[in-house]
């Protein structure tokens, strides 16, 4: 190594010794205080007071839960294990037919019904493959 690139080559480590240390503390100072998030899914609603009856099948447990007043009613159902497939429309077998939503993830996931109702007749279905998964009464 000749002296000129031997001058060189210490004024550059000189160089990186002294802005390193730089970036590293510009970097930490320019993080976020907080990092905020759309929830992956809507939040869900509370709970109902009153368990009126429940019923455990498939890997899932499903309550039927009520006011007070017993004016409203909620479907809750909670998911013990995965589901077998990643489609799970739950609809409710009346006259007519009404769809209360998709079923997810392990958890809990509640459904108002609109019309309080005595036994409900579920039904788990895969809209895409066009097959049902199991049928329930609760």
């Amino acid at each position: 190594m000749t002296p000129q690139l031997r001058k060189i080559h210490r004024y550059s480590w000189f160089a990186l010794a002294l802005v390193l240390p730089a970036i590293w503390v510009a970097s930490i100072w320019v993080i976020p205080e907080g990092v905020y998030q759309d929830p992956v899914r809507p939040m869900q609603a509370d709970a109902l007071e009153t368990l009126v009856r429940s019923k455990e099948s498939e890997g899932m447990r499903f309550s039927l839960r009520q006011d007070a007043s017993g004016v409203q009613q909620q479907l809750e159902i909670l998911i013990l294990k995965p589901l077998a497939q990643a489609n799970a429309t739950l609809v409710l077998e009346a006259d007519p037919e009404v769809v209360l939503g998709q079923l997810g993830t392990r958890g809990v996931w509640r459904f108002a019904l609109e019309n309080p109702v005595g036994d409900l007749h579920l039904r788990v279905e895969n809209r895409i493959k066009q097959e049902v998964s199991f049928r329930i009464v609760l």
